[in-house]
C-alpha cells in the first residue's frame, strides 16, 4: 500500500529548545491515524512541518511518495485547525452560501447536496453559520476539505468541546472518507472515543514516535 505521509528522522528546534529529536513515521493512503501526547510534546509542530509552516532541522517529509522540497502537493492536503473552525462561526453567511463560494474559489462542479449529504449536513443547508452547534461546525471544516477534493486531511483537535454523540457521527464521517480512499490525521486528547474508528494510534513522547496497541488504550487516553 502507497504511502500518503512519511516523515524519516525528522528534528525541530524552536530557538536552542528541541521539540522533535527523531520522528519516524509512515501512514499509508486510506489510513485513519491519530496522533496522541502531552501538551507541548510537538503535535502541532509535526504538522506544521508537514504543512510547509514550518521547516525541520534535519531529516525527511514525503507527501504521496514525493519529497516536500520537490512537491508539497498543496492540492493534495487540507487542514482543519480548531481556530479556522471557531471562526465560521462569525460568517455572517449560510451553509449553501458559504459551499457555493468554496465551490466557484476551486472551480468546483461537485453538487451542493450531494456535498452536505456526505457530511450530514443536507437538513441544515439554509442555516447560518452562527447558529450552528460544535459539531456542525467541525463537519463544515470536513465539507471545506472535501470540496478542495483533498487526499490527505489533517485535523487538529476536531473534537474539542463536543459531547459524545457528536464525536461519534463525525468520526464515523471521517471513518468512511478513508474508507472511500482518503487519509485522515488527527490530533486528538480523546483517543479512547476514537479507538472504535481508526487504524492506529501514534504516540508522541520525548521526541519522538511510537505506535500504540489499541486493544490496551484505556479511558484515560
Amino acid at each position: 500500500m502507497s504511502s500518503a505521509l512519511e516523515t524519516v528522522g525528522l528534528r525541530f528546534s524552536y530557538d536552542d529548545e528541541p521539540m522533535l529529536e527523531s520522528v519516524s513515521l509512515s501512514i499509508a493512503e486510506g489510513e485513519f491515524a491519530a496522533i496522541v501526547g502531552d501538551n507541548g510534546v510537538g503535535k502541532s509542530t509535526l504538522m506544521n512541518l508537514v504543512l510547509g509552516n514550518l521547516t525541520p532541522n534535519a531529516g525527511t517529509i514525503r507527501l504521496f511518495g514525493d519529497s516536500i522540497e520537490r512537491d508539497d502537493h498543496h492540492a493534495d492536503i487540507a487542514y482543519v485547525s480548531q481556530d479556522a473552525v471557531r471562526g465560521y462561526r462569525g460568517f455572517p453567511t449560510t451553509i449553501e452560501e458559504l459551499v457555493s463560494v468554496h465551490c466557484a474559489h476551486l472551480k468546483s462542479k461537485a453538487s451542493i447536496g450531494d456535498l452536505l449529504a456526505l457530511v450530514g449536513l443536507e437538513g441544515q443547508r439554509g442555516r447560518a453559520l452562527r447558529e450552528l452547534s460544535g459539531g456542525q461546525l467541525q463537519r463544515v471544516g470536513i465539507l471545506a476539505a472535501l470540496i478542495k477534493n483533498a487526499r490527505l486531511i489533517l485535523l487538529d483537535e476536531p473534537t474539542t468541546g463536543i459531547d459524545r454523540s457528536f464525536s461519534a457521527e463525525l468520526y464515523g464521517i471521517l471513518r468512511r472518507l478513508c474508507d472511500e480512499g482518503r487519509t485522515v490525521v488527527m490530533i486528538t486528547h480523546h483517543l479512547s472515543e476514537a479507538v472504535p474508528f481508526i487504524d492506529r494510534a501514534l504516540h508522541l513522547s520525548d521526541g519522538r514516535a511510537s505506535e500504540l496497541d489499541l486493544s490496551k488504550v484505556g479511558a484515560d487516553l
